[in-house]
């Protein structure tokens, strides 16, 4: 089957830009992750609403996926960089990769840190239930109930 850049002929995936973000896709394939491709995220920068398309998009997980490949240039870092400021600014997790990322076991690394992301989640859920718990104790003695 003759291949369009990083795209086979008659294949309904989308072509991908880079052959790194192939191997993404594949990954999040394999462990059952849903996501989007380039999908337009909303998101404030430098006091202006932009529409960025970032690589990928896990819906059921709330969270981006983005490849930086050309480290090399230093306009291209700086862009990555202010990027990255920006998700983290305007409260979007993400996995940030880099050609350096693709070695040694990366897979388990993408994947750990998208659980790590997740449990970050879990655990600021439980502590907020358990002050909220703590004050509404307080509240209920200062008010004379269930005492």
């Amino acid at each position: 089957m003759k291949e369009r850049g990083y795209q086979k002929e008659g294949d309904e995936t989308p072509a991908y830009r880079s052959k790194a973000e192939v191997q993404i896709a594949r990954l999040l394939d394999r462990e059952g992750i849903a996501f989007r491709y380039e999908h337009p995220l909303a998101v404030v920068d430098r006091e202006r609403t932009r529409i960025w398309y970032p690589d990928f998009t896990l819906p059921e997980y709330g969270m981006i996926i983005e490849y930086f490949g050309m480290n090399d240039d230093p306009g291209y870092r700086r862009r990555a960089e202010h990027k990255m400021q920006v998700y983290r600014e305007t409260g979007i997790e993400g996995v940030f990769l880099t050609e350096e990322s693709f070695r040694g076991d990366w897979p388990a690394m993408v994947v750990g840190q998208i659980e790590g992301i997740l449990q970050g989640r879990l655990d600021r859920f439980y502590r907020s239930r358990q002050r909220g718990v703590g004050e509404r104790k307080t509240r209920c003695l200062r008010a004379g109930v269930g005492s």
